[in-house]
C-alpha cells in the first residue's frame, strides 16, 4: 500500500514539475542611436612599432559599416583596404574589420575627433603624443 502512496506522490510531482510556467514578456528597449555626427570621413596616424609610418583613412558609414584604407610604410608602402563594422557608446567607437580579425578601440573628444585606445586608455607615445584620427567634414580627394 505504501508503494502506491509513494507512486502516488511521485507522479503528483512529476505533473506539477513539468507545469509550464510563462515567463513575463521583457520590457521594449529603445533602439541604441548613434549620433549623427559620428558618421563620416577620419584621417591620421597610427602606432607602429616595426615601421616607419602607418597612417589610417576611415569612413563610417550611416549603416554601421566602416571602411578603413590602411597605409604602412617600412622598406616600401604597403596599402590595404579593410571592410567591417563599428558600434557606439559612451564617447567609445568600437571598429571590427576583415571578419573581426582586427579592434580598435577609439575615445571620441569633445570637437569630435578620434584618439586610439588600448586597454581601455587613450593611448599616448614616448613622448606623451595621443594617436588621433581627425574628423573631415569634406572628404579628401
Amino acid at each position: 500500500m505504501k508503494c502506491v502512496y509513494v507512486l502516488a506522490a511521485l507522479l503528483c510531482g512529476f505533473f506539477v514539475g513539468c507545469s509550464e510556467e510563462k515567463p513575463e514578456p521583457l520590457p521594449e528597449l529603445p533602439p541604441v542611436e548613434i549620433p549623427t555626427d559620428v558618421f563620416g570621413f577620419y584621417s591620421g596616424r597610427m602606432p607602429c612599432d616595426d615601421c616607419k609610418q602607418r597612417v589610417l583613412d576611415m569612413d563610417l558609414l550611416k549603416d554601421g559599416t566602416a571602411q578603413v584604407v590602411e597605409s604602412v610604410m617600412k622598406d616600401s608602402l604597403k596599402v590595404d583596404t579593410l571592410r567591417g563594422t563599428f558600434t557606439f557608446a559612451d564617447s567609445i567607437v568600437k571598429v571590427n574589420l576583415s571578419d573581426n580579425s582586427i579592434h580598435w578601440a577609439f575615445k571620441r573628444d569633445r570637437v569630435g575627433n578620434l584618439a586610439y585606445m588600448t586597454l581601455g586608455e587613450v593611448y599616448r607615445d614616448a613622448d606623451g603624443m595621443k594617436s588621433v584620427l581627425v574628423r573631415f567634414y569634406k572628404k579628401i580627394k
